[in-house]
């Protein structure tokens, strides 16, 4: 199964070279020895598209620092793209920047969260389980970097994940479209190292040092290999 990556932000050039890019990371999360997968990369923030959703047989859609509301022109083609991909009933997969750009392409609302950040991990309620989340428990524990929350989702999507400092946390849209607002491809010493960096210039001191503790303290609770195989599960559900 060609799996493409729309890669639509660009890890820090100081820790690429040990955890690679956005894209290479997804690669990794998703790996095992069946290799079931191949992939394509785009980098969509440069303005790089496939010429049709059918170039591949399902997508991800990376996480990034910018908002699904600016108005820049690479995302408003990546909107059209999402719309595209979902008519033609294709795995779409959205992660952080991918949860909210697919819900704001789809009819759905994103806003900067009064809340503030969400950084280190948070721990979501799993309900309304469709086939390929069986194996999920009541609730999983994730990687988070994000300011942006879906507020408002699209029509026809429903909701699977939720916490009490995000409440449109993950949705589905029938069996072809999975998103997720955590980031289950981060490794936690990924994590760390970009709040690190991101707390000398990005998020204030009170959001990030805490969070950082609570890396340091229950990073063997972090659930990344279990939501992994949900999203195996999710697009060998339709080959």
């Amino acid at each position: 199964m060609k799996i493409g990556i729309l890669q639509t932000g660009i890890a820090p050039i100081e820790l690429v070279d040990e955890y690679g890019s956005y894209s290479q990371m997804f690669i990794q999360l998703l790996h095992n020895d069946k290799k079931d997968f191949s992939y394509e990369i785009f980098e969509a923030c440069d303005g790089e598209f496939p010429e049709s959703c059918y170039e591949c047989d399902g997508w991800i859609v990376t996480g990034s620092k910018h908002g699904a509301y600016e108005k820049l022109p690479w995302i408003y083609t990546l909107s059209y793209l999402i719309v595209e991909i979902n008519k033609s009933k294709l795995p779409l997969l959205g992660v952080c920047f991918g949860h909210q750009i697919i819900a704001h392409a789809l009819g759905g609302s994103v806003e900067k969260s009064d809340k503030g950040w969400g950084v280190g991990f948070d721990t979501y309620r799993i309900d309304n389980k469709t086939s390929y989340m069986g194996h999920l428990s009541e609730t999983v524990m994730l990687n988070v970097m994000h300011q942006d929350q879906v507020v408002n989702l699209p029509k026809d999507a429903t909701l699977y994940a939720s916490s009490s400092f995000c409440t449109n946390a993950g949705f589905y849209i029938n069996d072809h479209v999975l998103t997720i607002q955590a980031h289950p491809e981060f490794k936690v010493s990924f994590n760390k190292e970009l709040l690190t960096l991101r707390s000398t210039t990005v998020i204030p001191n009170e959001s990030s040092q805490p969070a950082l503790e609570d890396l340091d303290n229950n990073s063997d609770k972090v659930e990344s290999k279990i939501f992994s195989r949900v999203i195996r599960d999710f697009f060998l559900k339709s080959v």
